[in-house]
């Protein structure tokens, strides 16, 4: 017989056997964090009703609860206009095999299979659904090298409200996620959300949400900055009674984001972009609709100090909250100003029956080393503020916004009181192409092939306008 071969056979079974009891602590040193992150917030409190850990599984309840009665004694609001008369709060569940090698649900190898559910039995009041499930369900394996993967459930929901004549109804919703590399790959999909009360109603339909994040559920709840992107897709919507039962419909509805981090230099660019393919509606008609903020060069320590400051003063009573933003801004904001902020329209454009138009604009403040001495002196911003835009307009928009300026300005005038609106549209078409030459001479717009641009700059407090200086009446002297 090896003895080698059972000696290290013995190791390895007594290597597994223990195993699962240390990887049991780790889940309780994360469940412990996650509650302590939680009641670190404002609004929101998590407390452990109880745990029991074995050799091999875990088994915890933790009531999450939002503390809105504090934000109402904050905020001054009568106690008798307070819909909710305790704090509404829900239990999760969390049931844990413990690996390498987990039993339990299913069998297989990972340091943790896990399940969270909330019953949500409190909500069943309100809110109906398949009585066999809870409200909410995840249920994943945290793999031996750390990777994560999980799938989690929302199932139909339904609610009514007949005196107020309200419905919901959701499809449901799921979403997967598995490990890449360093990231978390996660999908969901929602078939459709509708709600209905008696003068508005609004239907959605193919909700999908596609993430890859570089963090943790703990960060998540402090709210840390972490490298992520989202698309976020609402295939179609409908919207009916904004304003005398008139129905607007929008199509492929997105919303982007992508945080990336850069350790070196402590900062963080966010780049958000939103994007409708088509709207419609009475009087209402626009495609190729792309808005694209980026934030660069934000400080990551001024990010994590404003959320704290953001976090604390919802149980601010109001009046006091501008002094603190004060005390806030004195102790923290020249660190964000010395990393040189950049806040750029990257893209905005849309196409409307009158014509389309493109559009961008950059800012970005530097060789800043101190605060003014009021934040209100616009002259020191002006001297710090770097800036170039430009729009572009095809000749039909270029026309119509034309036409908008010169209707208002004729409008404002005494012999507008005696003309027709038929004599009104003929004075603006006559005038329009006027002004537009115009603003062309004076340099404020320049005439191209396809139809007119405009460039602004400001630098060292100084602008132009297409390469002609514009004086600023609160320009440094």
């Amino acid at each position: 017989m090896n003895k080698p071969l059972l000696a290290g056979a013995g190791i390895t079974l007594v290597a597994l056997g223990v195993a699962p009891y240390f990887i049991g602590s780790s889940v309780e040193d994360n469940i412990n964090a996650a509650v302590n992150e939680l009641n670190e917030q404002a609004v929101y409190s998590a407390e452990v009703l109880s745990y029991d850990k074995g050799w091999f599984s875990t088994t915890a309840e933790i009531k999450l609860a939002v503390d809105f009665q504090a934000l109402v004694n904050a905020q001054n609001v009568d106690a008798a206009e307070m819909p909710i008369e305790e704090n509404p709060s829900v239990t999760a569940t969390l049931v844990a095999h413990h690996g390498p090698v987990y039993f339990g649900d299913g069998v297989g190898l990972g340091r943790v299979h896990y399940t969270v559910f909330i019953d949500g039995d409190k909500l069943r009041e309100y809110v109906q659904w398949d009585a066999q499930q809870p409200i909410y369900r995840n249920e994943g394996v945290v793999g031996l090298f750390g990777g994560l993967s999980y799938a989690d459930v929302i199932p139909a929901l339904s609610a009514t409200n007949e005196e107020e004549g309200f419905t919901l109804l959701f499809s449901g919703y799921k979403g997967e996620a598995a490990p890449d590399g360093d990231q978390t790959l996660y999908t969901s999909f929602g078939e459709s959300l509708s709600i209905n009360a008696d003068e508005f109603s609004m239907k959605l339909s193919n909700l999908s949400m596609d993430v890859s994040y570089n963090g943790s559920m703990v960060e998540a709840f402090k709210g840390d900055l972490f490298e992520s992107k989202v698309k976020a897709l609402i295939e179609n919507m409908e919207v009916t009674g904004l304003e005398a039962g008139e129905t607007v419909k929008l199509e492929n509805i997105a919303l982007v984001t992508d945080t990336d981090i850069d350790e070196d230099s402590n900062t963080a660019n966010v780049y958000v972009e939103y994007a409708i393919d088509k709207v419609t509606g009475p009087d209402l008609e626009a495609s190729d609709m792309v808005l694209g903020v980026a934030l660069n060069n934000l400080d990551v320590d001024f990010i994590k100090a404003y959320q704290d400051f953001s976090n604390t003063s919802l149980l601010v009573p109001s009046e006091e909250v501008p002094a603190k933003m004060m005390e806030f801004i004195e102790a923290n904001l020249l660190t964000q100003l010395k990393a040189e902020p950049e806040l750029n329209i990257t893209k905005l454009k849309a196409t409307l029956p009158e014509g389309s138009f493109n559009a961008y604009a950059n800012t970005k403040l530097v060789g800043i080393d101190a605060l003014p001495g009021t934040m209100e002196d616009v002259a020191y911003w002006v001297t710090h503020l770097l800036a170039d835009a430009q729009v572009t307009a095809d000749k039909a928009f270029a026309q119509s916004v034309a036409s908008g300026y010169m209707m208002g300005q004729l409008m404002a005038t005494p012999q507008a009181q005696n003309m027709s609106a038929e004599e009104l549209e003929a004075a603006v078409e006559q005038q329009t192409p006027m002004v537009l030459s115009t603003f062309a001479q004076q340099g404020l717009i320049k005439e191209t092939e396809n139809g007119y641009e405009t460039k602004l700059v400001l630098k060292d407090g100084k602008a132009s306008v297409n390469g002609t200086p514009i004086p600023l009446p609160f320009a440094p002297q």
